[in-house]
């Protein structure tokens, strides 16, 4: 499911609201949840599961391509972890 399809979901189902307001509102979730990731905090939804960061260390890999050994630097990656409930809804 893409953005747009979800935001055409919650238009059909919410009639009170526009799909402007209802667009508003989505992009306004995902901006919270990515700020909170910045900042390393953890997100939990409690029914649908959490957000949170985990640190990579650097590894040395290959360039395929020239064969070139490389350094990868330490990254961050986001993780999801899905609640008891949702993998019970799922299944």
């Amino acid at each position: 499911m893409k953005k747009s399809d979800f935001i055409d979901l919650l238009s059909n189902n919410l009639n009170n609201y526009s799909e402007i307001d209802i667009s508003i509102s989505a992009d306004l979730i995902q901006k919270a949840i990515i700020d909170s990731l910045k900042k390393r905090h953890r997100i939990e939804i409690r029914g649908f599961g959490t957000f949170c960061i985990r640190d990579r260390k650097s590894i040395r890999a290959r360039n395929p391509k020239s064969g070139e050994s490389i350094e990868l630097p330490k990254r961050s990656i986001p993780y999801f972890r899905a609640s008891k409930l949702l993998k019970q809804r799922i299944n």
